[in-house]
């Protein structure tokens, strides 16, 4: 197969995509059960149950979409990359109105915030296919898929540095703050701070679109229209697929077990909502301090051995602050460390992820990039769903009331073990699915096999 290369004004373009697409997510999911529960006025259980029907819905139509995307052509012959032109506009429109409050009667609000999340959804289903199949379908060189993935992590990193640094302030900017630092007018800051990142959005997809190419083309290029089950099979029956997914999986989890209680967790514990932006900074300088060394981890330990390191990174991260959950300074290493993980865990699961489409199309003879991506995005979403209805169920029962300043000694002890011990438990499973990883002996006896045809 021939190398494919790509440049580094194409490589920009998927940081800045990047950049856009997690500035936004990340802004939602670190803020939008705060804004629900303590802004629009819903409880905590009815609203982890509209961000877990969301995900659930976002993660059942990828494999839809991806199954579209992997059996028809835009005009120009892509299959994925139009798609950050047309979605960007509304999606950030839609955002808007996401965070923006109306007066509606207890029931009539739930069913509205869940109509509109479900519509951000599958808007943000839509642009991120792009964002993940277009780096697989970008060059078939696997130092240069490993070069453009770190490109990719790290303006998600950057989206999360944005997120974390401008999010907070300019939702406190534009809503005002009273002498002890509360939100004064939310109902006006959170809309406009949507408007914001709405265009980074827009700037970053159409900066990507007009750079990048899809180079990568199907060996047959008459092939013929899968049916959904049938590109189900192909891609679950495959074994590094099963626990790259379960790995990532487990991944997204563990980051939105910090990243949605967080908010929480500096109001009401630490005292102090200004410490929101200083610890997702912290946790983003840590990816970003990680991504120059990515490649050569790989390329020194293996992937299975860069991925159990991810893990455990995870594990080591919590350890200050299950000792000292009202230390600081333990969340901040705590933090840091696990932005450390992140920008060595998306970059290997991602790359493992390309080489996964590589080898069915070589074992079948059929190219399924997209179902590839959106069947482990939809592993991702159900589990991260099913995490965020449970911290709203946790949060209800353990007596979390919205009006009150001070929460009762079951939250914080709720918190703890939401942020701490429940990673610990689910990184030691991570290990054990790298573990299983075995992609790079597939790619060389597949590479082996080609060069003997």
């Amino acid at each position: 197969m021939e190398m494919q290369k790509i440049g580094f004004g194409e490589k920009l373009g998927h940081g800045a995509f990047s950049i856009s697409c997690n500035i936004v997510i990340q802004f939602v999911v670190t803020f939008v059960l705060f804004f629900y529960t303590d802004v629009f006025g819903i409880p905590p259980a009815a609203a982890g149950m509209i961000l877990a029907v969301g995900m659930v819905w976002d993660g059942l139509t990828d494999p839809v979409v991806a199954n579209l995307s992997d059996n028809r052509r835009f005009k120009n012959g892509d299959r994925v990359r139009p798609l950050m032109k047309y979605v960007c506009i509304p999606l950030t429109i839609v955002t808007i109105i996401m965070f923006t409050p109306i007066a509606l009667s207890p029931l009539v609000s739930i069913v509205y915030c869940l109509i509109i999340y479900l519509m951000y959804d599958s808007l943000t289903t839509l642009l991120r296919l792009p964002s993940f199949a277009l780096p697989t379908l970008a060059t078939n060189d696997q130092p240069d898929r490993l070069s453009l993935n770190t490109y990719i992590s790290g303006g998600a990193t950057l989206g999360a540095v944005l997120a974390s640094v401008l999010c907070w302030p300019l939702v406190r900017l534009f809503s005002g703050t009273d002498a002890t630092g509360n939100l004064v007018n939310p109902q006006i800051g959170f809309p406009l701070t949507a408007a914001v990142i709405g265009g980074f959005v827009i700037g970053g997809s159409l900066w990507c679109y007009f750079t990048s190419k899809e180079r990568v083309r199907p060996k047959k290029e008459d092939e013929e229209k899968l049916s959904l089950s049938r590109s189900f099979k192909l891609v679950v029956t495959n074994h590094n697929f099963r626990w790259n997914a379960g790995f990532s999986t487990l991944y997204f989890v563990n980051n939105s077990l910090l990243t949605t209680t967080l908010v929480y967790y500096c109001i009401y514990v630490f005292n102090d909502p200004g410490l929101v932006t200083i610890i997702m900074a912290i946790f983003a300088i840590g990816s970003i301090l990680a991504l120059p060394v990515i490649r050569k981890i790989d390329q020194k330990l293996g992937r299975r051995k860069a991925m159990m390191l991810g893990a455990l990174l995870i594990i080591i991260s919590k350890i200050p602050f299950v000792a000292f959950p009202h230390s600081v300074v333990a969340m901040c290493i705590n933090a840091f460390i696990m932005g450390l993980s992140v920008a060595l865990n998306i970059v290997t699961f991602s790359v493992t992820r390309a080489e996964v489409a590589d080898h069915i199309e070589h074992v079948h003879n059929r190219r399924i990039d997209s179902m590839v991506v959106n069947f482990m995005g939809l592993a991702n979403k159900c589990g991260t769903a099913l995490t965020i209805l449970l911290i709203g169920l946790v949060l209800q029962f353990s007596g979390y009331q919205a009006h009150l300043s001070v929460q009762p000694q079951s939250v914080t002890a709720s918190l703890i073990v939401i942020i701490g011990w429940a990673p610990i438990a689910l990184s030691a499973v991570m290990l054990f699915c790298a573990s299983r990883i075995t992609i790079e002996d597939v790619v060389n006896k597949m590479n082996a096999e080609e060069e003997h045809a």
